[in-house]
């Protein structure tokens, strides 16, 4: 006689063979990282609504991403520094009419975090049928506060001229925490004008690989990705909470002992007869018990989730019946 229900997951709960459990300190921060990532995937599970949790969800992983990063008063990190990548940028577009040999040129202005270059683009248009003129770029003028230290004034000599479809880059001598950068730019002359596009290059918070905390920061980036988004999806959401919960030491091991005494549990059950037409607490394992759950949620919800629910319940129905 087989067991009354069968585990469907507890293959994926086991390690293969050679695979190792990560290295990561159980300490302080991680027990409360368990703790809010246990809440995330009861929030998935059971929120009818995840908008309504986002706040809530994004402060939970925003504090652990800086925690295992180890956040410094300076606003500096232990395990990840910036690096001279592209993590965003801020950008300001504008007409030009200075003439380039007026003694005071037009200037755009723009201003962002963690900046370390500037970049000057003159579009090949100035309008829909319009080409666009050429642009006399002479100085930048950099306003900046390091991570430490005092905050800083300096120009930056540039004098080349940007052609329609062209762009010059300007590179900072640091990444500042603040930077506000000043383009002073021209046209040939009184009767041409231009259209240039100044922008500021954010450098990228990269983690250190050596870092013991680096493959749950890892997961929790990409929880961030998911609750950060227009739409949240309610399925990554919750696999990503749950590798990233995989990734806390003993994690796997208890889940597959949970599964290893249920199992044993109903082998003597079943040895003794007591099982026999009754389901008893405890017999149905963590997973279905899971997929009931949420199938008692979805018979709830609208017609479209009533109907999802129905299929769900005939697969998990099919799933732990006898085998023909």
């Amino acid at each position: 006689m087989r067991p009354l229900v069968v585990p469907l997951l507890a293959l994926a709960l086991f390690p293969f063979p050679g695979q190792s459990q990560s290295t990561l300190p159980l300490d302080e921060k991680v027990e409360a990282l368990a703790v809010d990532l246990r809440a995330i995937s009861r929030i998935a599970t059971l929120a009818k609504d995840l908008r309504e949790n986002r706040q809530v969800m994004q402060a939970m992983v925003e504090e652990h991403i800086d925690s295992l990063r180890e956040k410094r008063a300076d606003g500096t990190f232990r395990w990840a520094s910036l690096q001279r990548e592209e993590g965003g940028r801020v950008s300001d577009e504008k007409r030009v009419r200075t003439v380039e040999s007026e003694k005071e040129l037009q200037t755009i202005t723009v201003s962002a975090p963690n900046a370390y270059r500037i970049q000057i683009t003159a579009p090949r248009k100035r309008g829909l049928f319009t080409g666009n003129n050429r642009v006399f770029v002479r100085n930048i003028i950099v306003e900046s506060t390091p991570f430490s230290g005092a905050p800083s004034s300096y120009t930056l000599p540039v004098n080349v001229w940007v052609e329609p479809g062209d762009t010059h880059g300007v590179v900072l001598p640091d990444i500042g925490k603040n930077v506000r950068a000043t383009a002073e730019l021209g046209v040939e002359s009184g009767r041409k004008q231009a259209v240039a596009e100044v922008a500021i290059f954010e450098a990228k918070l990269v983690d250190d690989p050596t870092s013991p905390y680096f493959p749950a920061v890892r997961r929790l980036l990409q929880l961030r990705e998911i609750v950060n988004a227009g739409a949240i999806q309610r399925g990554p959401l919750k696999t990503i909470a749950d590798e990233a919960l995989l990734e806390i030491p003993g994690e796997i091991a208890a889940r597959a002992a949970e599964q290893q005494r249920a199992i044993e549990q109903r082998k003597m059950m079943l040895s003794a007869d007591e099982a026999k037409g009754t389901i008893q607490p405890g017999d149905a394992t963590p997973d279905v018990v899971h997929e009931l759950s949420e199938i008692q949620r979805l018979l709830s919800g609208t017609i479209e989730d009533q109907a999802e629910g129905r299929r769900r319940l005939e697969a998990l129905a099919k799933a732990l019946g006898p085998r023909s």
